[in-house]
């Protein structure tokens, strides 16, 4: 049993579909396929396929298949099975067609949703190059096809040679001038010949082979050249023979192959339909649907497939809780193509097509698709009368089942409209008694309180502008439609007072229903506005919010990057100051015992101070405001650290204001606000600092510095502090000003900076930046 008779695939227009997968197929086999595709009805079947596509969509999107064109190979394979010798153009075609099958297998046999596809697959690759050694692309026998072919056509070409030197003599010759009517060589009869005037026929003794068409000119084999004549069509049967067996030959190899390259084509159309349904998924932004074993199904913002970019997304819902579907609503707002949409989607679903729809979209398990759709406004004219469309609603309550979706344009119509609406509402109260799923359309009021009083039923409409009554083409879950007869018979120029009568003679009850839904409808636009007017507003504020954190994560890794640099230049410091004590000790010959104890004189404290403050000064740090009081007291060997120089220490003596510290080896005085306990907020202080730092090295640094008239010791600590400076700023470029002069100090400066961890590269400036006088730096951000 199929899914879907061919009365439903035509009131949905799946031939239309079916034949945009045929016209992107490469194969003819694989257009056979295309044109014979029908949904599946196991659905592990639908399943797989599903997955296949998708493999094959992967495919496509990496490059990694180039589907080539292929003949369809049945009948030239069964004829070599039989003996029959194949031409040189079809033995061609089968060679193409197993190269192509090749190609397709290369490409798929690594995907393992596609192992089941390939399986059948054999190399024939000695096949495959027998025949394109043998035969070019037109299936003319190449003189590699064999050596005896090679050595023919060779000695052919000489004899036609010396042919044609022998005529050519002929027609040369003085003797035969008045004899001859043009001087060319030509062919008659498979030999080569001579135009002679006819008067002039016996003046060269030959043998005549044609003559024109007004019987003045005879086409005549001199005598003379019979012999090279003879040895040219001599050889030319030896190649016809030659060729002949070749042909026989590969035509054998075919046969013997027959079920083999049968096989590999059979394999070849299936990778070329697949490939086709993914093509299609492309260009229609199409997606896997979500499969599921309940019989449900849910579209969001489907397209219909066959109108293009005139498509108007549509969102509908079959499950548990609706399990009927009436939709209502004017003419020409879209009922019809959104039945046959949903129609369209559970077949092209079951025939392992992606659907053109957003995510969400889900489709269930159905053992029967049926549908009765036919009116004035669908996309494909199909008339029907009442009896007609009473047949088929019969074969569809006949078969209804749990597993059955059944589609209805207009039900009930086409007869007495109470009668009609009667006979409707029975015949969708038996379906939701045998548990089927239903998509119908309606213009009934009766069937749309149905709809609405109903468990189980749900109402639905297509949108129209509450003003202007133009359709929108969507549709609104959950409201009925309105009939929109008089506002549109207004719109559409029909008198004033018509309508009115028209209104007056109109069922109270009716009127009152018309009058509420519009209100709805007024409503309903009004609350979508509305709600489409947050949904921009909240994409406004999250666009709004990923930019600011955007934001404090760069700021955040600037900070981070300037920690480190303002760390590292306080550990420099910190050892060109130690450097600077030893050298002191050493010039002022200081006892060893006293360079063994390291402590720090007073002319050494004042020296570290001015240090600090320098580095302050350099980094602009300002004194922390929640510094310690001085008054606080300390203990030997409390343990602290100095904020200045972020090195922990021990305390050794407590002097008031100031304190003996050991940090490490080495004693120092420091001032008792800059010292804290251990486990105080010195990060804290830190962050303020690199905050301070980066802002004065941005006021403080530029972008050049000029160090001319200086010698190389004392522009290298010039260059150091402002690349320090650069880093801390952001700046990059620089551009380095030393002047040419003898060139030492441009060659030195250069030397320093390629061994300089944050430069990235320099080079000296261009004419107009200053030539060799100026290096161009820039530094790694």
């Amino acid at each position: 049993m199929s899914l879907a008779d061919s009365r439903t695939l035509e009131a949905i227009e799946f031939a239309g579909v079916r034949d945009r997968v045929v016209g992107l197929t490469h194969t003819e086999r694989g257009k056979t396929f295309a044109a014979d595709l029908l949904p599946l009805t196991d659905f592990a079947a639908v399943r797989r396929e599903q997955l296949r596509t998708e493999a094959l969509r992967s495919l496509l999107v990496a490059g990694e298949l180039q589907l080539m064109r292929a003949v369809e190979t049945a009948p030239l394979t069964a004829a070599a099975q039989v003996g029959r010798a194949l031409t040189g153009s079809e033995l061609r075609a089968v060679g193409d067609a197993v190269a192509a099958a090749a190609a397709a297998h290369r490409a798929a046999r690594e995907h393992p949703d596609l192992a089941d596809v390939v399986a059948a697959y054999t190399p024939l690759r000695e096949l495959q190059r027998g025949i394109v050694d043998a035969l070019d692309e037109r299936g003319v026998v190449l003189d590699r096809a064999s050596p005896a072919l090679g050595r023919i056509r060779r000695g052919l070409a000489q004899a036609q040679g010396d042919a044609r030197d022998r005529l050519g003599a002929i027609l040369n010759s003085s003797k035969h001038a008045k004899a001859i009517q043009d001087r060319i060589v030509t062919i008659r009869n498979g030999r080569f010949v001579i135009p002679i005037k006819a008067e002039s026929a016996g003046s060269v003794p030959g043998i005549v082979h044609d003559t024109s068409a007004s019987g003045q000119t005879l086409f005549v084999e001199p005598l003379a050249a019979l012999e090279a004549n003879n040895r040219v069509r001599t050889l030319q049967i030896d190649e016809e023979r030659e060729v002949r067996r070749i042909l026989e030959a590969l035509s054998g190899e075919v046969g013997r192959n027959a079920t083999a390259i049968e096989a590999n084509v059979e394999m070849l159309a299936a990778i070329d339909l697949l490939a086709a349904k993914a093509k299609l998924a492309q260009r229609t932004n199409a997606l896997v649907p979500e499969l599921t074993d309940d019989a449900v199904l849910t579209i969001e913002r489907g397209r219909h497939p066959l109108l293009d970019e005139r498509a108007v997304p549509q969102s509908l819902a079959l499950d548990d809780a609706t399990r009927l579907l009436v939709i209502s609503g004017p003419n020409m707002g879209g009922k019809t193509v959104a039945l046959k949409m949903a129609g369209l989607f559970v077949v092209m679903a079951y025939c392992g097509m992606q659907v053109p729809a957003a995510p969400g979209t889900r489709i269930g398990r159905f053992e029967r698709l049926i549908a009765d759709i036919g009116d004035e406004q669908s996309l494909v004219a199909n008339a029907s009368t009442f009896s007609a469309h009473l047949q088929r609603m019969r074969e569809i309550l006949d078969g209804a089942g749990a597993q059955t979706l059944a589609i209805v344009d207009e039900i009930g119509g086409g007869t007495e409209p109470s009668a009609g609406a009667a006979l409707a509402r029975a015949m969708l109260e038996r379906l939701l008694d045998c548990g089927a799923r239903a998509l119908v359309s309606t213009h009934s009021v009766e069937l749309k309180l149905f709809a609405h009083s109903t468990p189980g039923v749900a109402n639905a409409s297509v949108r129209f502008d509450p003003v202007t009554f133009a359709p929108t083409f969507e549709l609104d879950a959950g409201s009925p439609g309105q009939s929109l007869a008089f506002p549109l018979a207004v719109r559409l120029g029909i008198d004033a007072g018509i309508v009115e009568r028209a209104a007056e003679l109109l069922e109270r009850r009716e009127r009152d229903y018309e009058a509420a839904l519009a209100e709805l409808a007024v409503r309903s636009a009004e609350l979508r506005e509305s709600r489409l007017s947050l949904e921009a507003e909240r994409r406004e504020a999250s666009s709004e919010l990923a930019r600011l954190r955007q934001e404090r994560d760069e700021l955040e890794r600037q900070r981070a990057r300037f920690s480190a640099s303002a760390e590292e230049r306080l550990q420099q410091s910190l050892r060109d100051f130690v450097r600077e004590l030893q050298r002191r000790a050493s010039e002022s010959g200081m006892g060893s015992e006293r360079k063994r104890k390291g402590k720090v004189s007073p002319s050494q404290t004042a020296l570290l101070a001015q240090t600090l403050e320098a580095i302050r000064r350099d980094l602009g740090i300002v004194p922390d405001a929640n510094a310690a009081p001085a008054e606080q007291t300390f203990s030997p060997g409390d343990r602290v650290r100095v904020v200045s120089l972020n090195q922990e220490g021990t305390v050794a003596e407590d002097y008031e204001e100031r304190l003996l510290v050991s940090v490490g080896s080495m004693k120092m005085v420091v001032d008792k606000s800059d010292v804290r306990r251990e486990g105080s907020a010195v990060a804290a202080a830190r962050s303020a600092g690199a905050a301070h730092a980066r802002l004065s090295a941005a006021a403080r640094t530029s972008e050049a510095l000029d160090v001319r008239g200086k010698r190389y010791a004392e522009a290298e600590p010039l260059v150091e502090r402002w690349i320090d400076d650069a880093l801390l700023a952001g700046n990059s470029p620089l551009r380095l000003i030393h002047g040419k002069g003898t060139g030492m100090l441009g060659r030195g400066l250069q030397e320093y900076l390629r061994a300089h961890p944050a430069v990235k590269s320099l080079r000296y400036g261009s004419e107009e930046e200053g030539s060799t006088g100026v290096t161009m730096i820039e530094l790694r951000t």
